[in-house]
């Protein structure tokens, strides 16, 4: 796939226009369209405008020939706690270095609700145990053991956990995160 392909590709999934890619990256409509369809080359410092404007990095769009696999082993790797919010972190990807998404094993505390935020990028939940409020622009899903759910992360969202007790999700989304 060319480059143009790509990062139209990338545009489109997100659900961004042009205009609003341009706005971001600071380049015009014309110029965008023309490299979107293979007939400009942008420079590197322009790609890398574009890259952050789409939530990636430049490898996204160009990427290299190696092929990294990192395995995370059971029992390691240490839990990321933020004492001011009532969740645990945990990456299963390991430092791998040309991930493009980050997939998390969560905790999440009794009664918690996060706030409404929205970025560049998707997500996808798999609740392993417990129950969990999903909130995606005026929709609410109220999901359980088995359940899940992807959404478009520039759609406001917001999550919680209703229960009385723990509940344990499966999370990945892009970019990454760590």
């Amino acid at each position: 796939m060319q480059l143009g392909s790509r990062i139209r590709s990338r545009r489109r999934h997100l659900g961004l226009t042009l205009k609003a890619v341009s706005e971001q990256c600071r380049l015009s409509v014309p110029y965008l369209s023309q490299v979107e369809r293979n007939q400009a080359n942008p420079t590197v410092t322009a790609l890398a405008s574009i890259a952050r404007a789409l939530g990636v990095s430049l490898n996204f769009f160009v990427p290299e020939d190696v092929h990294e696999t990192v395995v995370c082993r059971n029992g390691r790797g240490d839990y990321l706690h933020v004492h001011e919010l009532p969740y645990r972190l945990k990456s299963l990807a390991g430092n791998g270095t040309n991930r493009q998404m980050e997939p998390l094993l969560i905790n999440v505390a009794p009664h918690f609700s996060s706030e409404v935020t929205s970025h560049l990028g998707e997500e996808f939940v798999y609740v392993l145990s417990g129950t969990f409020t999903l909130r995606v622009g005026d929709e609410v899903f109220e999901l359980n053991e088995g359940d899940s759910a992807q959404h478009p992360s520039t759609t406001p969202h917001a999550w919680g956990n209703p229960g009385d007790t723990e509940t344990r999700l499966l999370w990945v989304g892009t970019p990454k995160l760590f």
